[in-house]
């Protein structure tokens, strides 16, 4: 990538330019049966395992009120990794996304969903089962997919002024 072309580039391809080797590493490393998160992950920049920590939550969560829901579960049953997420959005200083993020977290305990992955039973039709879960997953999906274009665009500026955190620019 050449410094003329970083500007031109649209928020999310840049955000999935500086986040495709990532989850590509990931994939082989955890093919491998090796770990990932205590390995090549501590070898990435602070910026990088911000974004790699954010936006694996994010492509999956976007995807679906079903899949917000199901993937908030997930993570929030895996404390590091849900603490990972907070902490990138406060890494690249977003104000749109975080709050929705912690507001499904109090959703999510309030309903004393699991806080491990041993006793983890959600499923995506939870919410299809339990029409009061869904009337207050609805606002926050909404929120989540009305704050989208935002919280892109804040990452691909931290990208755009951080470029060597990401990649080599020729």
């Amino acid at each position: 990538m050449s410094h003329d072309t970083l500007p031109l580039i649209e928020d999310k391809a840049l955000i999935m330019a500086c986040f495709q080797p990532l989850i590509l590493a990931y994939k082989e490393i955890q093919s491998r049966g090796e770990d990932f998160t205590s390995g090549l992950y501590q070898e990435l920049t602070p910026d990088q395992q911000a974004l790699f920590a954010f936006w694996t939550y994010y492509t999956h969560a976007i995807k679906s009120q079903a899949d917000f829901y199901w993937w908030s579960a997930y993570f929030l049953a895996q404390p590091a990794k849900w603490a990972g997420i907070q902490s990138a959005l406060r890494f690249f200083e977003d104000s749109c996304t975080l709050p929705l993020v912690e507001r499904m977290e109090s959703l999510l305990k309030q309903r004393n969903h699991p806080r491990n992955m041993a006793t983890f039973d959600i499923s995506t039709t939870d919410l299809e089962q339990d029409a009061d879960l869904l009337s207050e997953v609805r606002p926050l999906y909404a929120a989540l997919l009305e704050a989208r274009e935002t919280t892109q665009h804040g990452i691909a500026a931290y990208i755009r002024n951080h470029p060597d955190a990401f990649f080599v620019l020729h």
